[in-house]
């Protein structure tokens, strides 16, 4: 933690109108140690107050906010703290006519971008912004994995279909997604079981797709119940590329990407529907999910969000006190501010954690070996095999005498074989010389006859 008089006199700002509403900002903002200032509007010439110990904001699309982030960041000497609002989705930052190419990122206009993810860091500092990025995570989804309830994989299949809050951004794509959602409802509902078991659906669909695709759902105006709390009460998920991802792995939930505009993924999944041919064979997985690919489900996860090693909270108020600190040093000696290519550390020095779910008689259920928990079985067997293991020498070594013996044998009755084939070889000869002599005395014979016969007709 900071201390010292200048920092409390500092405030920070929040350029997010709704940001008293959204996890991404009142999650941490009552943890803060300096006071939090929601600024509701902040057009490209908003002047940074006097006491602004940093500036803090998402908003880092359009023109007008990037406007106003450069000239913060590039002469006011006050922090600037970009915010990362969910996974990286290639649509959004590729293929979206409506954001100027470059705006997501491209650079970071700013000092510091909180990233949800390694694997988020990795792709955004890979565009230029070595060391702008810290690993944080989601702090609203801190104590997401409290109180896990478990999946039913008998009685009836209860499936969550959603979209993300921005399912599509052309026409092409609203298409895509439309058709993709079309398939599975007539799927689900012209043979509305999986696996012998019932299905129970939950449709939670954003921007008139359930209009689109012809089912009633509740009103968006309507309170809808949290998220988290309807992936509780569901077995499997099945969306459209969100954030939503990461959830459903956090509650242990498989969850399946829905995408029929087969888009490159940032955040992948351990099953994908791009086609129909996909939807059976992936329902009939979420219905009963392998163990190795739930594995892979949390290995995703463990990459694309940092969840383990203490809190999202504690890292983004450690972060917020150092960028505030340096900004007062800088200030306070007249300099320009100079972030460390790293603030908040790696408790697991860039190791990978150990998926705690993992046996191998859970990842191989079909080897029988694995499936052996009788401890003194294995040590019976154990020894039994250590003792055959004992004799291989002598056995290795019988063996080399048989197999010398085997070459020996076999070698006398190649040089065998090869003295009676040349006997049959010179027998042979003597049978074809026998045969040129006979024929040779068979002509001379002829031509005797024929001589005598020519002898008798002249004296007659």
């Amino acid at each position: 933690m900071v201390h010292g008089d200048s920092m409390s006199e500092k405030k920070a700002y929040i350029l997010c109108r709704f940001a008293e509403r959204s996890g991404l900002y009142n999650s941490w903002m009552s943890r803060a140690t300096l006071p939090c200032v929601v600024v509701d509007d902040f057009p490209p010439d908003w002047q940074v107050p006097d006491d602004a110990g940093i500036i803090i904001t998402h908003m880092h699309y359009r023109w007008e906010e990037i406007a106003a982030l450069r000239r913060i960041y590039e002469s006011s000497n006050v922090p600037v703290l970009i915010l990362a609002d969910g996974i990286l989705e290639y649509r959004n930052m590729w293929e979206h006519p409506d954001l100027a190419d470059g705006c997501i990122f491209q650079p970071i206009v700013g000092h510091k971008l909180a990233t949800i993810g390694h694997g988020q860091t990795r792709v955004i500092e890979s565009w230029g912004n070595v060391g702008k990025c810290e690993t944080i995570g989601l702090p609203h989804l801190d104590s997401a994995r409290d109180n896990i309830t478990p999946i039913r994989t008998e009685g009836t299949f209860r499936l969550l279909v959603a979209t993300a809050t921005t399912p599509a951004y052309d026409e092409v794509q609203r298409e895509a997604v439309i058709k993709s959602l079309e398939h599975l409802h007539k799927r689900l509902t012209t043979e509305p079981t999986v696996k012998g078991r019932n299905v129970e659906v939950t449709w939670r669909l954003t921007d008139g797709l359930d209009k689109a695709i012809g089912i009633e759902t509740e009103s968006q105006d309507q309170k809808r119940p949290p998220l988290l709390s309807v992936i509780d009460s569901v077995d499997a998920v099945i969306t459209t590329p969100s954030t939503i991802l990461l959830e459903c792995a956090l509650k242990n939930r498989p969850v399946a990407i829905l995408d029929f505009n087969n888009a490159p993924q940032y955040v992948g999944a351990a099953w994908t529907i791009s086609a129909p041919a996909h939807v059976n064979r992936t329902l009939h997985d979420l219905a009963d999910p392998p163990a190795a690919k739930m594995m892979f489900q949390e290995n995703i996860l463990q990459y694309q969000l940092r969840c383990c090693g203490g809190s999202a909270t504690d890292r983004m108020i450690t972060l917020i006190e150092a960028m505030v600190a340096e900004g007062i040093a800088a200030n306070e000696q007249r300099r320009d501010i100079e972030m460390p290519l790293r603030i908040i550390g790696d408790e697991l020095s860039g190791f990978c954690p150990r998926v705690t779910e993992y046996e191998l008689r859970e990842q191989y259920p079909e080897n029988a070996v694995f499936q052996n928990q009788d401890l003194e079985r294995l040590q019976l067997e154990l020894n039994l095999a250590i003792a055959r293991l004992g004799d291989a020498p002598r056995e290795a070594a019988k063996m080399k005498i048989f197999h010398k013996n085997v070459k020996y044998a076999l070698h006398e009755s190649i040089e065998r074989n090869s003295k009676t084939q040349e006997a049959l070889d010179r027998l042979q000869n003597h049978v074809q010389e026998l045969s040129k002599s006979s024929l040779r005395s068979r002509r001379l014979h002829k031509k005797y006859v024929e001589k005598q016969k020519r002898a008798m007709d002249a004296n007659n």
